[in-house]
């Protein structure tokens, strides 16, 4: 099983970045100090490559969202809420590149298995 390579985006060009995201592999980039910025100049270099992207911010701290703990531990709701949430997702189409933010400065580039561009 391959595993995912750290990146730092104080020492990355764009040449590198782009050369990153040719490979097709999954990534982290850490130190991102202008997420906005950054995310943009990510998501226009996968669209030049053919690619569809959609962003994630999902904390890792998993006290942060409370409120899905607490609706999963009541019998009755929590397995709804469940269902819900995959219909949700079977709904909503897939992206090529998910860019999922785990922390503030944190950033995992995550590629599907089929993409469509390649």
């Amino acid at each position: 099983m391959p595993f995912a390579r750290t990146y730092f985006m104080n020492t990355l060009s764009d040449d590198e970045l782009q050369s990153l995201l040719r490979k097709r592999e999954d990534f982290f980039l850490e130190n991102v100090i202008e997420s906005d910025r950054t995310l943009q100049r990510v998501q226009a270099m996968i669209a030049a490559a053919g690619l569809s992207s959609r962003f994630v911010r999902e904390p890792a701290n998993p006290f942060v969202n409370l409120r899905h703990g607490v609706i999963s531990a009541i019998p009755l709701i929590g397995p709804l809420w469940v269902l819900g949430l995959a219909a949700i997702q079977l709904g909503r189409p897939s992206a090529d590149v998910t860019l999922k933010q785990t922390a503030e400065q944190s950033v995992s580039v995550i590629f599907s298995r089929n993409p469509r561009g390649a």
